[in-house]
């Protein structure tokens, strides 16, 4: 339902906004689109590592890029928060990655094999020295992300400094200074919490003229980021894999009339090749044999070799 507002209320938005218009004014700065770019591809990575770290499913997203004095970002930062001051190499100034109570506590039980559920209960506002500990943890991981990240349009290191829990001890430029605030919003275990990532104007210097344009980055000696952490989730993924006998084809009148303590003829002998499957493509020949402990085990002898797909049945060439 549209709410009708008040002429004094009309009256107090607008001033509010021509406050705002005046104040956005005063800065001289340019939007850079690769920030853009590079926050959507921290939030995708996130999604991915969370996962290894917690144990469960997460989904991050790049809820709004804003440019802001510092002030008005550390004023907006949902707090309590564990604040991560990161020096950053090659740039001009340190950054600061703010996970709120919900998202770091939240993680931090998970990483400790605990089982988060329902609403987060939590009477004190302060953070223990484990809990800042694991934090400082978090906020590497995202740093490092955010690094591949930057990675696209320049040479830049970061490394986590510190955490804090007073936003006055982790102010990383002056409160009318402009800033960059990357606010990504984080679902853990049904809790949805929130990572800010305040990033000064200033210290963007030295890569602003590649920000400031679409680039998706150019090969360096390093290689590339992304396909090696593709390669990496790859490698730690799992299949399962079957080990077949043989097969035989039985009547079904036969199976009706099957019994407990029924034998049925394979038709092998026990030196018979048993054949590696997976996802119903055969790939190995393999031999049946026992360890030392006693445990069935195959020895893979031969690689079974795929025959090239053909179309309608018949060889393309």
């Amino acid at each position: 339902m549209n709410k009708t507002m008040s002429p004094e209320e009309i009256a107090a938005q607008s001033g509010n906004l021509i406050d705002e218009i005046i104040r956005m004014s005063d800065f001289s700065f340019e939007r850079l689109p690769m920030l853009d770019i590079i926050g959507e591809r921290l939030a995708d990575t996130l999604s991915v590592l969370m996962p290894d770290l917690t144990g469960v499913i997460c989904e991050a997203s790049l809820k709004q890029l804003d440019y802001l004095p510092m002030a008005q970002a550390m004023d907006g930062l949902n707090m309590p928060a564990l604040l991560g001051v990161v020096a950053a190499q090659n740039l001009d100034g340190e950054l600061l990655i703010a996970m709120d109570a919900t998202f770091a506590l939240t993680a931090i039980e998970l990483m400790l094999g605990g089982t988060a559920k329902g609403e987060m209960q939590r009477q004190s506002e302060e953070f223990t020295a484990i809990e800042r500990g694991f934090g400082h943890k978090l906020a590497d991981v995202i740093a490092g992300e955010l690094q591949r990240g930057l990675a696209m349009v320049g040479d830049v290191h970061l490394e986590m400094d510190r955490i804090e829990t007073d936003p006055d001890s982790a102010t990383v430029t002056q409160p009318a200074n402009l800033c960059v605030r990357m606010r990504l919003t984080v679902v853990l275990a049904g809790r949805t919490g929130s990572v800010d990532v305040i990033i000064p104007y200033d210290a963007l210097e030295p890569i602003r003229p590649k920000l400031g344009k679409i680039h998706f980055g150019e090969p360096s000696e390093d290689g590339n980021p992304w396909k090696d952490q593709l390669s990496g989730q790859i490698e730690r993924s799992t299949i399962e894999l079957e080990a077949v006998l043989t097969n035989i084809g039985v009547p079904i009148q036969s199976i009706m009339d099957w019994k407990p303590g029924d034998t049925l003829n394979l038709w092998i002998e026990e030196d018979h090749a048993a054949t590696v499957v997976c996802a119903e493509t055969e790939m190995f020949k393999a031999v049946m044999g026992k360890r030392n402990n006693g445990n069935t085990a195959i020895r893979i002898v031969k690689q079974i070799e795929q025959e090239e797909e053909t179309e309608n049945g018949r060889d393309p060439y």
